[in-house]
């Protein structure tokens, strides 16, 4: 029996909100990392993470906040790897 075009749309919209809120754990994982490479006692997550971008880039906090998990992958994607290039300098 095939799916009609409504049920097909939903099953998407599930996986498409499931991927998200996924990349939303990774990045308040990330920010626990943060927080500890760069000292921020008091924060923890996704603020850690916004704290972090205000930080380097000097954006405000509303811009931070309003930045997708597609702008927020771009951005962390080489994290990693800057933090290990920094700490052999």
């Amino acid at each position: 029996m095939e799916k009609d075009i409504n049920e097909e749309y939903q099953e998407r919209t599930e996986r498409r909100y499931v991927a998200e809120g996924e990349m939303k754990a990774v990045f308040s994982r990330l920010g626990d990392q943060i927080a500890k490479d760069q000292g921020y006692e008091d924060l923890h997550g996704m603020d850690a993470v916004f704290r972090y971008l205000i930080d380097k880039y000097k954006w405000l906090p509303h811009q931070v906040r309003s930045l997708s998990i597609e702008d927020l992958s771009l951005l962390f994607d080489d994290y990693d790897s800057q933090k290990k290039k920094d700490s052999e300098e």
